[in-house]
This record gives structure tokens, C-alpha cells and sequence, in this order.
């Protein structure tokens, strides 16, 4: 199963935590706020508990959607793949 998390934050340091976490579980960055990636659902468990705590009291919304190999299978990717930075060089994801 492939886990998708999109958020909306302003707050830029809990914008930060965020995808830190979402990282930090394996996910990849398919767009500016949206991660993917394949996660058990104890792991994902653990992402969830771990995104609340980040937004904590502060505004914003953050969506966790489970998607199953046969509709992601038939998902669509229109224009240029994102691009982006790490450490080691640039990976496009």
C-alpha cells in the first residue's frame, strides 16, 4: 500500500517539521507539500501520531491517504517530475 501525505501549514518551522518527518519515515517528496511512499500500517500509525504532534494546536491541515496498488497503478503524472535537493547531489523523485 502506498501512503500519500499533502498538507497545507503557513507557519514555516512546523511546515519544516513536517516534511522532516515525512522523510524521516521513508517518504519521498512528489511535490512541494506531498510525500509518498509504501509504509505498513503500524508505520503509518506512527506517522500519523507523529504529524499530529507536529501541527500540534497550530493551523493547518494535513491528509494521510492509503492508496492501493491497482488505483495507484492508474494514476496519471502530467508535466515534469519534481526535482529535489539533498545532500549528495539532486534526486528527482
Amino acid at each position: 500500500m502506498k501512503t500519500l501525505v499533502i498538507y497545507d501549514i503557513s507557519d514555516d518551522n512546523v511546515r519544516l517539521k513536517v516534511s522532516e518527518i515525512c522523510k524521516n519515515f521513508g517518504l519521498s517528496r512528489i511535490q512541494k507539500s506531498a510525500f509518498l511512499g509504501d509504509l505498513t500500517s503500524s508505520k503509518r500509525k506512527e506517522l500519523i501520531t507523529a504529524l499530529r504532534k507536529a501541527l500540534g494546536e497550530e493551523e493547518g491541515n494535513i491528509q494521510v491517504f492509503v492508496i492501493c496498488r491497482a488505483d495507484f497503478a492508474l494514476r496519471v503524472i502530467i508535466g515534469k517530475p519534481t526535482v529535489e535537493e539533498e545532500e549528495e547531489g539532486i534526486i528527482i523523485v
